[in-house]
């Protein structure tokens, strides 16, 4: 059913466009139905960040994709068949940028593609009317972008900034109790194989923020409140949600490792109460007390830091796991504290401490760009282009030029999206809908309302059902973009039945040979990036055991959390809704972290104990070679391990802390992989 903020929607979408056919009607533009189509492709999603963000990338790609499509006319205007080649590439790259982008910039990429492809094919016959139509689309766009945004900020402006806080503040309070409940995987009644998968679930389910905070970070800057948050600001609580995932994977590792079956150290359970007592003590929102807080978390560093030391790592193994538990709960309430910190600072307006603030400026996000799946996305358009253009050529269809456009439309909003084609049958009825009321509006209303408040009142008789079904279905927004593209690609001012019929069968036709392509070039998304991220997780081990130099850690760090993000929801739509088949990927983020610490301390130890890490540098990389290879063997692996644990020159080593802990991690990730529990088995 409808709701509030959806009739605030169809709402403010009604006025927005009411104010661009007012304007584009009595200044003659060629066309104000592409504003109106602007407005309604802009107000989605509906906050004003999103549009305003929206609106700007809109208003340049729409500025570039026009010129570019005069500049290349200009130069291949009497060479159809090469004009056609080019306007086609344009497309295809445009559409292949906005794939790789996955932030809400991407929409500058595909409205630039999209104003390319409009132009361009529309005007193929015709090339002298390029300059023309695109300059008068280019301002009819500019026109539905002012109405959208000046309506948005004089009614019912719909703030970002709040409910990305309290998102926050909910993200925020899963993961303490995500904290609590690794914890007492130490405890002896830890005996339960199936709380430990909801402990790992609920990993899963916090690494999904990334994807989020992606989003709101272009998106932010731009919001409808007193003191828009910053975007260095938002890349620092990226960077921090990065940093405390990886907290809490190395958590989840050492405490489960030290589980029923382990003996505690007398003095670890105090440090895990304190931890979990100054977690569940975290204020709500931007609370005064945050101060208070983090200085109360600096001083349990410190009481953490001291009983660390106090440890001994050559007493055994299971000392060595209780430091490194330890270590990882420092780093935890380190970066929970400059959370609360950067948090505080979007919700306030305050200024960053001059510490955060340097991070902040250093803060740039590093994302997992897949570019053969892009290019897989791309090509069912370029093969429809490619196929519609050839039928047209060889049977001088006059309407061939119209198929062309509409089988690039009927890509450029379904690629990527494998779950749209469930239906052609209803692909092509809503197709049908549209036009239809387009016959109607056309042919039974233009031509007998003379008066334009009424024609407002009476469009306001559709457009604000069609806006409430916008909001509640995919088809709502097909409907919407076929109808003002219908009445966009024809006469605003005179009916031409003729002409509306070519445009029906165009439409059709190019609609039939898109979909027709993209099931033929069709494939699993969601498999197909599970095994691409778990092979680039893959290749990232070995070139951090192969490289001269020693591996930035953040760039490894943000990197494989980013794609444990986007492992994380593709995995889950393998399983069918189902448990998630672990396919080794924190296992593999274990392998690597440690890894990176024994490349970081190698300069510092003895030349025998760096013959011992350069030799179990190759035996990582030669491993990781084998599952690339879909062959894995870690038996040679594990027994290396195991016996440079046990290796007296190691524990002779002054820097036998780090070491041991390094080695242990990455004893832990091999052993969990070696036996992995109930539930979790890949068939």
């Amino acid at each position: 059913m409808p709701t509030l903020r959806d009739l605030v929607f169809s709402a403010k979408a009604y006025l927005a466009t009411a104010l661009a056919l007012i304007v584009g009607f009595s200044q003659n533009l060629q066309n104000p139905y592409w504003a109106v189509l602007t407005v309604y492709i802009v107000l989605t999603p509906p906050e004003s960040g999103a549009i305003r963000s929206k609106a700007l990338f809109r208003f340049f790609g729409t500025i570039g994709g026009g010129t570019l499509m005069m500049a290349l006319t200009g130069l291949f205007g009497d060479q159809l068949g090469v004009l056609v080649t080019v306007t086609i590439g344009v497309i295809a790259g445009a559409t292949f940028l906005r794939q790789i982008d996955r932030t809400p910039a991407n929409y500058l990429w595909f409205s630039g593609g999209v104003t390319a492809g409009v132009v361009g094919l529309t005007n193929l016959m015709q090339p002298t009317n390029v300059f023309d139509y695109a300059t008068a689309r280019m301002g009819e766009i500019s026109l539905g972008i002012l109405a959208i945004t000046a309506i948005d900020s004089l009614f019912w402006p719909r703030p970002m900034t709040p409910d990305f806080v309290a998102t926050m503040a909910d993200w925020r309070e899963q993961a303490g109790a995500w904290v609590v409940d690794a914890l007492g995987l130490t405890a002896t009644q830890s005996l339960d194989e199936q709380r430990r998968q909801k402990v790992r679930q609920g990993l899963r389910d916090l690494a999904k923020a990334v994807g989020a905070i992606d989003a709101k970070a272009v998106q932010l800057p731009f919001d409808i409140v007193a003191m828009a948050p910053r975007g260095r600001t938002l890349n620092l609580v990226r960077r921090q949600i990065v940093e405390l995932i990886a907290d809490l994977a190395g958590i989840e590792i050492w405490a489960r490792a030290l589980r029923h079956d382990r003996t505690l150290h007398t003095d670890l359970g105090r440090s895990l109460d304190a931890v979990t007592v100054w977690v569940a003590d975290a204020p709500d929102r931007s609370d005064p007390a945050t101060d208070t807080h983090v200085a109360r978390g600096d001083a349990l560093i410190d009481e953490l830091e001291t009983a660390r030391s106090a440890l001994d790592p050559a007493l055994g193994r299971v000392v060595v796991m209780e430091r490194g538990l330890l270590s990882r709960l420092v780093a935890f309430v380190r970066d929970w504290s400059d959370l609360s910190l950067a948090l505080r600072a979007i919700e306030t307006g305050r200024r960053l401490p001059p510490r955060l603030d340097r991070m902040a400026r250093r803060a740039k996000p590093v994302r997992s760009v897949d570019y053969l799946g892009a290019a897989l996305d791309v090509a069912p358009m370029v093969l429809s282009m490619t196929f519609t253009t050839l039928l047209w050529y060889f049977t001088a269809w006059s309407s061939g030029g119209g198929a062309l456009l509409f089988s690039f439309v009927g890509c450029v909003f379904l690629i990527g999206q494998g779950q749209i084609l469930r239906s052609s049958a209803g692909l092509l009825a809503w197709v049908l809908t549209a036009f239809g009321f387009v016959f109607l509006y056309q042919y039974a209303i233009l031509p007998r309302v003379t008066d334009f408040p009424v024609l407002i009142a009476v469009l306001g008789c559709a457009m604000l059902p069609f806006g409430l079904m916008m909001t509640m279905s995919m088809a709502g927004m097909l409907i919407c973009v076929y109808i003002f593209a219908f009445l966009g690609l024809q006469n605003a001012y005179a009916a031409d039945f003729n002409q509306s019929l070519q445009t029906l069968s165009a439409s059709l036709v190019g609609l039939l040979i898109a979909i027709a392509c993209l099931y033929l070039c069709g494939y699993d998304h969601a498999r197909f990036a599970v095994r691409r991220l778990v092979r680039a997780v893959r290749r990232d081990i070995i070139d951090l055991a192969r490289s001269r130099r020693v591996p930035d850690r953040e760039r490894f760090l943000f990197l494989a959390i980013d794609r444990l993000a986007l492992y994380f929801p593709a995995a889950e739509q393998v399983s069918a809704g189902g448990p998630i088949a672990r396919l080794r990927m924190i296992d593999d983020f274990g392998i690597g972290i440690n890894l990176l610490t024994l490349r970081q301390i190698e300069g510092d130890v003895s030349p025998h104990v760096r013959s011992i890490i350069l030799r179990l540098r190759e035996r990582i990389a030669t491993s990781y070679r084998s599952k690339l290879a879909e062959t894995p063997d870690d038996s040679a692996l594990r027994a290396m391990v195991d016996a440079d644990l046990e290796d007296p020159a190691v524990l002779a080593e002054p820097a036998h802390g780090r070491l041991l802990e390094a080695l242990v991690g990455m004893h832990l990730a091999l052993e969990d992989e070696h036996a992995p529990p109930p539930g979790e088995a890949i068939p």
